[in-house]
């Protein structure tokens, strides 16, 4: 019975995954979540295109992501990543709004106007290398309580640097 479970799993994995397609998401193909808010958040990945190194056993995509407001302060609601497969952006994750001061430094949830936030160490890590189309999304309300995203896609290959 384990063999025949196994022997499923595996092959619905495989079925699964094969059925994904992985295409460059052209540049008005955004979440439906984001498109209903006005753009005031900048959100920069650099590199822009993302080769990994190998350490050990383990793949890095070694990158960062700033942010930043020009045109007031703005307190973050949610933020996250989505991935891009099968023709459109898929949610990764929505991160804890705790964990923005530890990764972005940025203190009870408000960016302030002009002021730069980096998170120095936004890596992706793996044993398997492929490549894809990632994006990080920030949604805030601004101090007229206007809700106002930022959104910024980086592009991780499959082509190690060493």
């Amino acid at each position: 019975m384990k063999t025949i479970i196994t022997l499923l799993y595996i092959l619905i994995s495989i079925t699964v995954w094969s059925q994904s397609s992985y295409e460059i998401p052209t540049k008005d193909n955004i979440p439906e979540t984001l498109k209903q808010y006005r753009v005031a958040i900048e959100v920069v990945n650099f590199p822009k295109k993302n080769h990994p190194i190998k350490i050990k056993d383990q793949y890095y995509w070694k990158h960062n992501t700033t942010i930043l407001c020009t045109e007031s302060e703005i307190r973050i609601t949610e933020y996250g990543a989505y991935l891009f497969y099968n023709d459109k952006w898929n949610l990764r994750k929505s991160y804890p709004l705790k964990d923005l001061a530890k990764t972005f430094l940025i203190e009870k949830h408000k960016m302030l106007q002009g002021q730069p936030y980096v998170w120095v160490n936004n890596w992706r890590v793996g044993e398997s290398l492929f490549g894809g189309w990632a994006m990080w999304y920030f949604i805030g309300e601004t101090n007229n309580g206007e809700t106002v995203c930022g959104y910024g896609t980086i592009d991780t290959t499959d082509k190690p640097l060493n």
